[in-house]
């Protein structure tokens, strides 16, 4: 039977040697101990790669709907892009150096987010209209059912 009581031994800590601890990658099986890169490029590049292609999305966005052109035209050349993008990022990535493939995958994200902005408005537009035409009706279901 086991207390929530003191028992009166000392309490233990665990500390552990950061140049003892090992990395088991997954591809290949074999332990590493590369020390962490502070302020280097690779871990920036890394961590931050989603905010680059948001960004630079959100550019050629305005980029594209300000500027002269069919934009249906414009939006399937931009579609065959992001397809031909995505695909190459798919295929090609591990045989990329580290950095050249952080700059494909944005370049590919960027692509795919800017081709599905149309898509992604339109869903929206349609979500807005459908609301707005329950909550009509439920306003003329409240009119209609006031019996004053």
């Amino acid at each position: 039977m086991e207390s929530d009581e003191y028992s009166g031994d000392p309490v233990k800590r665990i500390e552990v040697d950061p140049s003892d601890v090992r990395v088991v990658q997954a591809e290949t099986r074999s332990y590493t101990s590369s020390q962490p890169t502070g302020g280097e490029p690779r871990p920036f590049l890394r961590r931050h790669r989603a905010k680059f292609a948001l960004a630079f999305a959100i550019i050629e966005i305005f980029a594209l709907g300000f500027g002269a052109g069919n934009l249906l035209h414009q939006w399937l050349l931009l579609l065959a892009i992001a397809f031909g993008a995505v695909f190459l990022q798919v295929v090609i990535a591990r045989y990329l150096p580290y950095n050249l493939r952080q700059v494909t995958w944005i370049f590919a994200l960027t692509q795919a987010f800017v081709a599905l902005f149309p898509i992604f408005f339109g869903v929206g537009v349609v979500i807005i209209v459908i609301l707005l035409i329950f909550g009509l009706l439920a306003g003329i279901a409240l009119i209609l059912g006031d019996r004053r």
